[in-house]
């Protein structure tokens, strides 16, 4: 019995001075990344792509903007008229990698990549992105209205806030993984749309105005999280929309200018004042796994 009591007695020595270990060990990365915070001083920096020809994001050559970013606070916004594409970064650059890249293609089309992503890890990195002052990591993009442009974005462990209103998109693939998002359209595009692709994946999002897209094909994706995806706006042609949704949920509202389809023939709403006029028809196909999509009238 007194063995056991003496093998007892160690343990608990042991599992104490291994906490306590711990603890200094915490104490130490905490202290450290204090000072690291106190000492570094975030990049505030109004960015533009150097290589390109001034005249080229200017005279309506098409383009490509390419936006791969993570953790931070994203935005993206139409400039003026005449800005030409500008990113506004504030970030660590002890925590965080910002790169770009501009190419001018043979036939006078260009493409424009942003990759942004925070490079330092561990519990020092975390604890010094606490403690630091100022503004966290953010990163807003200003898109040129007067020329075609394809924007791809893909975007984790961050928030999003996009307006797109006004600008001349011609086609859209935007997904985020792990973070929230809201995405507004106030006021018609430029032209319609051939294309609008929306993922979401653990994480939840809203979107309004998408009519003033006007896209041909709209797909929206939403898997572990939920959807809030507002149809309305100046819808100029017929489109096919793609929703589906797994282990989540998700709320289309559809404006009543619009001639609605869902399944074979069957009409899901129509304006009654429009009954008789030719309006834009929207195909819907929708999916749920583990999941429900409600349409609203």
């Amino acid at each position: 019995m007194a063995s056991a009591r003496g093998c007892f007695k160690n343990g608990c020595l042991g599992c104490l001075g291994f906490i306590v270990l711990m603890l200094l060990v915490v104490g130490v990365t905490a202290l450290l990344a204090w000072n690291d915070s106190r000492t570094s001083t975030p990049l505030d920096q109004v960015l533009a792509p150097l290589e390109a020809d001034e005249g080229i994001l200017l005279v309506g050559h098409g383009g490509k903007v390419v936006l791969n970013m993570s953790q931070g606070e994203f935005y993206i916004r139409p400039a003026e008229p005449g800005e030409g594409l500008r990113i506004e970064a504030v970030y660590d650059d002890e925590l965080y990698d910002l790169d770009q890249e501009f190419v001018t293609l043979p036939d006078s089309t260009w493409e424009y990549e942003l990759n942004f992503q925070r490079t330092a890890g561990g519990m020092r990195a975390f604890l010094q992105s606490v403690f630091s002052k100022g503004p966290s990591a953010r990163i807003e993009v200003y898109l040129p209205p007067e020329i075609p442009l394809e924007l791809v974005a893909d975007i984790s462990k961050g928030g999003f806030e996009g307006e797109l209103g006004g600008l001349w998109l011609t086609t859209a693939d935007l997904e985020v993984h792990q973070g929230g998002f809201a995405l507004e359209i106030s006021k018609p595009l430029k032209e319609p749309m051939r294309s609008f692709h929306v993922k979401s994946s653990m994480g939840g999002f809203a979107a309004e105005g998408l009519g003033n897209a006007s896209p041909e094909v709209l797909d929206i994706f939403c898997t572990m999280g939920g959807a809030d995806v507002d149809l309305s706006g100046a819808w100029l042609n017929d489109c096919d929309a793609n929703l589906s949704v797994k282990m989540g949920g998700m709320a289309i509202s559809i404006p009543r200018d619009v001639k609605v389809l869902r399944g074979a023939n069957e009409i899901e709403s129509m304006s009654a004042a429009g009954a008789e006029m030719d309006m834009p028809v929207l195909r819907l196909r929708t999916r749920a796994k583990y999941g429900e999509i409600e349409i609203i009238h």
